[in-house]
Formats: structure tokens, C-alpha cells, sequence
């Protein structure tokens, strides 16, 4: 039986306290102005570990500690409850954020993380709205099952937020609702400064939710064991010690390649193939700046990720993709390396092939307890995302789940090629890692 989820309650969440007057305008740095109009989509999965029969009268508890915590983190967070005004900044206007409830019918939780569907995980949210200027920068939808189980998902506009900032919003209300003394205090002020707007800035509608059918999302889980074994085979005297992240993504980006590849030979002549492979991604560069800047710096303040292989199978070794991944990553904050790059694949066009690379690996977020626990599972969202890899963490911390995006005919060769297979399993319940 195919799951329904309906609204039941939708009302607007202020800040408990208002947004004084010399606060008001809050200025996009010139990185926010060239994000995308699409919101950063993570679902928090808490299954009812109680034995109250009551289900109702503790989903209006829970419920209520939300919508009351969710109200004094945004005293703290005053931007996300303005609006988006000309690309330029947002009027801090209090005029709230959107919290919606729903019932979730003909399905358990239980059902949906014995194998998750990135489809499934689309229904616990509505879709993003098409005016961005008078519609909230926050969502956030408590899904409600007949079990008592919970499905919290929270969408913040990537226009004004990056992966980090939306993990510092979120452990800041955590910390809240469980009357910690050391909360978050976020910077709003440094982005700006450092990277001032642009009043030419054009008003773009670039969004990620693109080319959806011709895509196909898939989930793989790597366990701590084999990314270890992972991080071994990719050392090498370049990098002595890669990262469980590198490590992954070139593993991954071997097997990507491998089955464009194999795709390609299968066509007739008369189409040609990618040239070149590209990865690109974005780096955190708080701390990368000189001098850095603070750790809860609020935007989108990420440099240029990027790993280039050319069609000749030279770089297509382990250890020789963790190096490029490395040298990427060290001139990430490089604007005249990132302008190259940007005109190189506007010149090449389909000559090359781009993943886009995401990691939310040590963002905290199965730390997300109000007061019933940590959530059993957590992901993000990226159906219909453009082709490229993202990275969770496991729950245990030290595997990682990866949501895969490809072309279909690509996907077909990815998910059976043998290699793959060996480090990564597809698909497996969420409720055992």
C-alpha cells in the first residue's frame, strides 16, 4: 500500500523575542547571492521507543516543545524568520518561519528504514515554493505515524545557508529544547564583511531540481570496516593519510567513471564521449581563510571542490584520484584557480562529465535530541539532483551512506559493477547501521 501523507496544521513560528530595529537588515555576502533558489532538505527519523499506548497526548507534547524551542532559536537565528528581498538581503521582519504537522497513513515508520526511498523521503515535505521573496527561508513538517514514530524534516533556503550553517540552526535548537547553557551563538556579520554583496548582482533562478527523469538516486551503505580498508588501498606517498571522505569519493568516483565508460563503448559510433571527467563540490573554508573565519560564521561560505580525469584511464587508480582530490581541496579557496575551472567548463561543455560532490560527514546530526532521544535515522534529500555523490554519516559515526545520483543507463552498470559491490551494500535497513 503506497504511503499517504496529509497536512493536518500549518501555522507560523516567530521569534519569542523581536528582532530589534539596528538588526533589521541583514546583509547576503556575494556567495549567498550566487546560491541556488532551493531549500537544504534533512529528515530526522525518531522511532517510539515508549510503551504509552497515548500516542496523541505525547505527539501534542513533543509537538508543542518544538514549536516553543523552534521560537526561541529564531531570537538567536533572526535572518531565517525574514524575507528574501532583491538578492541583496534579507529584511529580518520577524515575520516567521512555517511549521506544519501531518499524518502519515497505510505506512510504518519501520516501513520506510527498512530500505529508504529517496521518493519516499520527498513526501515528508512539501515542495519547494516558486515565489522565493515572500515565502519563508525555513520549513520545518512534523510526520506523525499511527506507531507514534516521528519523521522531522527541516528545509532551510540554501540562498542565505550552507551545509555548516544549516548544522549549527539545528544543534542550536537541540541544545535549546534540552536547556543546554552552551548554545550556538551564530556570526552574522563576518560573510558580509569578507565577501561584501554585489548591488549588480543579477536575480538568478538557478535551482538543483533539474533533469529529474533522465536521473536515478540510489542508496549505498560503506561500513567502518571497509572504508578503512578503503583509506588503506588509496595511501600512497602523495597522501600518507587520506580521509574516510577522499578515500570514499574516489571509490566511488572510479566506479562512476568506469560505468560511463563501459556505457559509452555500447553506443554507436556517430555519439561521442565524454573527453574528460570532472568532480566539484563545495569546501568549507571557514577555517581554510587567512585569517579564518569564525567557526558559526553564517551563509554559504564554501569554496570550489574539484578533481578533473582525463579519458585516457591515467588518473582512474585509487590512490591517484585521492591525490587530485587533495590537491582540490588545498586550492579550494583559490579565486583565480576557481574562475579557470568555471570558464573550463563552460568552454568544454559536454565534453566533460561533472559529478557534484556533497559531504555532510561530521555535521553531528544524529546528535539532534529534544528530550525522546537521538533520532534512529537521519538523511538528506537529493532527489533530482543533478548527477554526483552525497555523503552521510552512519549512525555509529564511523561508516558513511552515500546517495548516489547517475543517469539511468549509467546506474545500471554502477550498482552491479563487483568492485562497487565489495566495499559497498545497497540499500540495507536503516534501523541495523
Amino acid at each position: 500500500m503506497e504511503m499517504k501523507v496529509e497536512i493536518v496544521a500549518r501555522e507560523i513560528i516567530k521569534p519569542s523575542s523581536p528582532t530589534p530595529n539596528q538588526f533589521r537588515i541583514y546583509k547576503l555576502c556575494s556567495r549567498d547571492q550566487f546560491s541556488p533558489h532551493h531549500y537544504i532538505p534533512v529528515v530526522f527519523f525518531y522511532v517510539n521507543s515508549t510503551c504509552d499506548v497515548n500516542h496523541e497526548e505525547m505527539v501534542s507534547i513533543r509537538s508543542h516543545r518544538l514549536k516553543e524551542t523552534l521560537s526561541e532559536t529564531l531570537t538567536r537565528f533572526y535572518p531565517l524568520a525574514g524575507r528574501l528581498r532583491d538578492n541583496l538581503f534579507i529584511d529580518c521582519n520577524d515575520e516567521g518561519v512555517d511549521y506544519l504537522e501531518a499524518r502519515v497513513t497505510d505506512c510504518r515508520l519501520s516501513d520506510i528504514l527498512e530500505q529508504p526511498k529517496v521518493e519516499e523521503m520527498y513526501r515528508l515535505f512539501e515542495p519547494d515554493p516558486e515565489d522565493f521573496n515572500n515565502n519563508p527561508l525555513l520549513f520545518v513538517q512534523l510526520n506523525l505515524f499511527p506507531c507514534g514514530g516521528m519523521a522531522l524534516s527541516v528545509r532551510m533556503s540554501h540562498k542565505i545557508a550552507d551545509g555548516v550553517a544549516y548544522a549549527a540552526f539545528v544543534k542550536a535548537w537541540s541544545d535549546i529544547a534540552l536547556g543546554s547553557s552552551e548554545t550556538i551563538v551564530p556570526d552574522f556579520i563576518a560573510a558580509s564583511s569578507r565577501f561584501p554583496p554585489r548591488e549588480d548582482c543579477p536575480v538568478l533562478s538557478m535551482t538543483f531540481m533539474q533533469m529529474t527523469k533522465k536521473n536515478v538516486t540510489k542508496r549505498f551503505v560503506i561500513n567502518a570496516s571497509q572504508v578503512a580498508t578503503l583509506k588503506a588501498k588509496a595511501t600512497s606517498t602523495g597522501v600518507q593519510q587520506p580521509t574516510r571522505v577522499e578515500a570514499v569519493t574516489a571509490a566511488l568516483l572510479k566506479c562512476a567513471v568506469t560505468a560511463s565508460r563501459s556505457y559509452a563503448l555500447r553506443l554507436e559510433t556517430s555519439v561521442s564521449s565524454p573527453k574528460a571527467y570532472a568532480l566539484t563540490g563545495a569546501v568549507n573554508m571557514r577555517t581554510r581563510l587567512e585569517p579564518p573565519l569564525p567557526e558559526y560564521s553564517f551563509g554559504n561560505l564554501t569554496g570550489l571542490l574539484w578533481a578533473m580525469i582525463e579519458d585516457d584511464g591515467a588518473e582512474t587508480n585509487l590512490p591517484g584520484l585521492v591525490c587530485q582530490l587533495r590537491k582540490g581541496l588545498q586550492q579550494s579557496t583559490d579565486n583565480n584557480f576557481i574562475a579557470e575551472k568555471t570558464k573550463l567548463l563552460r568552454l568544454e561543455g559536454d565534453a566533460v562529465k561533472v559529478y557534484r560532490h556533497s559531504s555532510w560527514c561530521r555535521f553531528g546530526l544524529y546528535e539532534l535530541d529534544f528530550g525522546w532521544g537521538k533520532p534512529t535515522y537521519t538523511t538528506g534529500v537529493l532527489f533530482g539532483n543533478p548527477i554526483g555523490i552525497g555523503l552521510m554519516d552512519t549512525r555509529d559515526g564511523d561508516g558513511i551512506e552515500v546517495w548516489m545520483t547517475l543517469l539511468k543507463e549509467d546506474m545500471a552498470l554502477f550498482e552491479s559493477d563487483q568492485e562497487l559491490l565489495a566495499f559497498a551494500s545497497p540499500n540495507p535497513s536503516a534501523l541495523e547501521n
